[in-house]
């Protein structure tokens, strides 16, 4: 029996997949599902860019509806295409472009129903669809956070110890100060938050049936939130960034994941992907 790794890019304009065979290097399948051109994933409002129609100027939001929807259209697909999908041993992912999810504290219970037989007859969508506590995944594009990141940055002491921090100048669209935008603009959502995952995290989160998997090293760096030399949270950048925010630094801190070398296995594939699909109960 071969031995595939499946790679999986969940990136601004779609979610592609790639197989390869891990003995021989052949890439077995490869597709890209455009989040606006397939007919299973165009119906949840984004416009010609990618985003939901901004409430004001500078928000760039996706609907995190849409990324259950593209794994369930893929895994479909994969399996209309007689892909041997018990043959996959590892699934890798990718989403780099620094959108991330508010999960409320109902959220790891709805991942754990992925764990059971019953869950198989759902879509994702249904299985998690109240899983979020801010209904909308702020993206990359995030523009205006330009209040919130100036604050960070004096609280820090500057430009200079910002950089030496975190290995950046906290651009406008990194994941601490859009957090600081969502709950100071939308304080119910922020306290009923459990727990942020960036969308590289979000998918082996839904993969594994564990809402609480932890962040890799190198998309954390894209939140200014981490300490880039000791890959650890900065208490001086949790501090700045949760400074006024409700329940202060200890709830802001509650609610971040721990952090993970890129190449961590999170564990096995849920039993949901499993029957429904015929995953390998043993895929990493």
């Amino acid at each position: 029996m071969a031995r595939l790794a499946l790679g999986l890019d969940s990136s601004t304009q779609s979610l592609s997949a790639i197989a390869v065979d891990i003995d021989t290097g052949d890439k077995t399948f490869e597709r890209s599902l455009d989040y606006r051109k397939d007919a299973r994933l165009n119906d949840f409002g984004v416009r010609s860019d990618y985003i939901i129609p901004p409430r004001v100027a500078g928000e760039a939001d996706q609907p995190p509806e849409m990324f259950l929807a593209s794994l369930d259209a893929m895994f479909n697909d994969m399996k209309t295409a007689g892909v041997p999908l018990e043959e996959i041993v590892v699934i890798n992912d990718s989403g780099q472009q620094h959108g991330h999810v508010y999960l409320n504290c109902q959220a790891e219970g709805f991942f754990s129903q992925l764990k059971a037989e019953e869950s198989t007859e759902k879509e994702l969508l249904s299985l998690l669809g109240g899983s979020f506590a801010y209904l909308t995944a702020p993206i990359w594009m995030t523009s205006n956070t330009v209040e919130q990141t100036e604050f960070v940055r004096r609280e820090v002491s500057g430009k200079e110890k910002m950089i030496r921090l975190s290995g950046s100048d906290a651009p406008l669209r990194f994941t601490g100060t859009t957090v600081r935008r969502v709950a100071q603009q939308f304080p119910s959502a922020y306290e009923a938050t459990e727990n942020v995952q960036l969308i590289s995290s979000f998918i082996p989160a839904v993969l594994t049936g564990n809402s609480k998997v932890p962040i890799d090293y190198g998309n954390a760096c894209g939140m200014s939130l981490m300490d880039y030399r000791t890959k650890r949270w900065s208490p001086e950048l949790l501090e700045a960034t949760s400074k006024g925010l409700p329940g202060g630094l200890a709830a802001f801190r509650k609610k971040l994941p721990d952090l993970a070398p890129p190449d961590t296995i999170v564990g096995n594939i849920a039993l949901y992907f499993v029957e429904k699909y015929g995953f390998n109960p043993d895929c990493k």
